[in-house]
């Protein structure tokens, strides 16, 4: 009798130990599930943060003139487009793009899947039939000339006046996004005449 209460009490411990090694597995497993989880819903923010700083200059607008609804693209002017140019150039920077590596002129992204440049930002602009490749490499210098050059309008008015408007370009095609990355890496911007 001795015998068999022992062996129960040995069989409970033995029960109650599995029942606490599942419990361990199961919480070890939903943790890691939540941790999963919770990193990828981290990362997909940060991923759409960064495409929304790019993706924000493209599309439509659509505005009421006189009881009329007006679609206009979303209009730019060229700080906007050299702001980011220069938000290009610290992202293919942080992602190991530089001078020194041999990405002082830029990539052509078409030819990503060729050179693993799948991180590459690149913006051009198209300016009276001139189009301007990687803009994001140009030197400050550069930039500074080709935004005095294109920030204002100055038209002269029948009244003989001189009438100063903005420049303001569009996106011209929709935003090249990585199948890979999932990250914006082209934008062309052309002029609105």
């Amino acid at each position: 009798m001795e015998n068999a209460s022992k062996a129960l009490i040995m069989a409970a411990e033995i029960l109650i130990g599995v029942m606490i090694i599942s419990i361990g597995v199961y919480l070890f497993s939903s943790m890691g599930e939540f941790s999963m989880s919770t990193s990828k819903k981290i990362e997909d923010a940060k991923l759409a943060q960064f495409n929304n700083q790019f993706l924000k200059f493209y599309g439509t607008v659509i505005t009421q003139v006189d009881g009329t609804q007006k679609v206009e693209p979303v209009k730019s002017t060229i700080h906007d487009i050299i702001a980011l140019a220069n938000l290009a150039r610290r992202e293919n920077e942080k992602n190991g793009f530089n001078e020194q590596n041999g990405y002082a002129n830029g990539v052509d992204i078409s030819s990503n899947a060729e050179n693993n440049s799948y991180y590459y930002v690149q913006i051009d602009l198209k300016i009276s039939g001139t189009t301007y490749k990687n803009i994001e490499t140009m030197k400050q210098e550069e930039l500074i000339k080709l935004l005095k050059e294109n920030d204002i309008v100055v038209n002269t008015s029948e009244e003989g006046e001189d009438e100063i408007e903005t420049k303001y370009f569009r996106c011209e095609s929709e935003p090249i996004i990585s199948n890979i990355t999932n990250r914006v890496d082209y934008m062309k911007f052309v002029e609105i005449n």
